[in-house]
């Protein structure tokens, strides 16, 4: 049989743990659970690491890229002709326009980590003041 479909008396909590003799929680489903939301805490800090880590490379990229090319000379097509200076001129404001959309993106996406940094942390607090509150009531009720 599954786990979960043993046949029992107990009741079952809202997050699934069964009431044992009217007033407690199994401890083994409790730590297990506990563990559980813990793991998905670790990887989603791990994932906010991540993403922090890579934008500041990304910056770092961007800067070094910026100051390479603000060192080089501007090119001119000028012995070409008529020709070639309009279409360099065509593929200079195409160039533009794409710089400006990555640089969109960029924002976009470091936005986006951000958020989602934030977010991690304070779900990671919130789950721990709730583990924490769950603890000391815990530890009143064993004490008392």
């Amino acid at each position: 049989m599954e786990r979960g479909s043993r046949v029992s008396s107990a009741s079952v909590s809202s997050q699934g743990f069964e009431v044992v003799r009217g007033r407690g929680y199994r401890p083994l489903q409790v730590i297990a659970y506990v563990e559980a939301l813990s793991d998905d805490r670790d990887a989603a800090w791990e994932r906010a690491a991540r993403l922090t880590v890579l934008a500041r490379e990304m910056e770092e990229e961007l800067e070094l890229l910026r100051v390479r090319v603000a060192g080089l000379a501007p090119q001119t097509y000028e012995s070409l002709g008529e020709s070639a200076r309009r279409l360099f001129g065509l593929a200079g404001e195409e160039a533009a326009a794409v710089r400006e959309s990555a640089r969109q993106y960029a924002r976009d996406v470091t936005d986006l980590a951000e958020d989602d940094a934030a977010g991690v942390r304070e779900a990671a607090r919130t789950h721990a003041e709730t583990v924490r509150a769950g603890a000391d009531e815990r530890a009143g009720e064993v004490l008392l």
